[in-house]
């Protein structure tokens, strides 16, 4: 008995240390993702070490701020599928769409006075293009280094698989 005890506990204390080593390694690649991105932003924006500095730091929050907002959008909308949609459930998706976009102007007019502080207004003009520009990039970089989606679990997975999780 104490030794089937030991193996299980051997065993645990192996898949975690597997786990963290998982997540360690993805995390080293997400870093590096990011400094790719940071490399891009001052390359295309044409930004010194201080404006790239300045830049992230009021962009990263307005990013936070949209991404979750999306998030929100997402989490109450994934479940349906918007070719089945009744008529009350399509206005009601309609106007979430539209608060969502209105949420992300909100964001771009509160933070484009904070951004041409750190850059200036001829480069705040460019930073959609830029992103347009970079995205491709970003995607193939993180391709390359394999970078592991966050997994959802395996019911989730097989909901999604079936499209039971879907409502009418």
């Amino acid at each position: 008995m104490k030794k089937a005890t030991l193996f299980l506990g051997m065993l645990i204390l192996g898949v975690t240390s597997f786990a963290q080593q998982f997540d360690s390694d993805n995390a080293e690649k997400i870093d590096a993702v990011k400094e790719y991105r940071q490399q891009l932003f001052k390359e295309k924006l044409d930004l010194n070490d201080k404006q790239l500095e300045g830049f992230l730091k009021v962009y990263n929050m307005q990013q936070i701020e949209l991404r979750s907002a999306k998030r929100t959008f997402r989490k109450k909308w994934y479940r349906f599928d918007i070719d089945k949609l009744n008529e009350n459930q399509a206005k009601e998706y309609f106007e979430d769409a539209i608060a969502l976009q209105k949420k992300e102007h909100d964001l771009i007019l509160e933070f484009a006075p904070k951004l041409a502080q750190e850059i200036g207004w001829s480069k705040v003009v460019r930073v959609k293009k830029v992103e347009r520009e970079i995205k491709p990039l970003l995607l193939e970089k993180a391709n390359e280094l394999k970078i592991e989606k966050k997994r959802r679990s395996a019911s989730k997975k097989a909901k999604s698989a079936t499209g039971k999780n879907r409502k009418p």
